[in-house]
């Protein structure tokens, strides 16, 4: 488990706008409705390819293997 200092908490709580532990205790479906809440766009991931990505992170964000449950659910519907 990561530990997050106390002035990285302070700044994380300040652009969120909840106390840290209310963060912690989100679950996915909740960040994914704060983020749209906050943005006004869906949350989605980049089909488009970005060489900076190459070689940290996830290795299905780099390689463009990342799928929507839109695109799952699509897929199993044209089966």
């Amino acid at each position: 488990m990561v530990a997050i200092g106390k002035e990285a908490r302070k700044i994380l709580e300040s652009r969120v706008g909840l106390p840290f532990d209310q963060i912690c205790e989100l679950s996915v479906c909740d960040e994914i409705a704060l983020v749209k809440a906050r943005t006004g766009k869906d949350l989605n991931f980049s089909k488009n390819y970005d060489r900076r990505k190459i070689g940290r992170g996830n290795p299905l964000l780099a390689l463009k293997k990342m799928t929507s449950m839109e695109e799952v659910n699509a897929k199993i519907d044209a089966l």
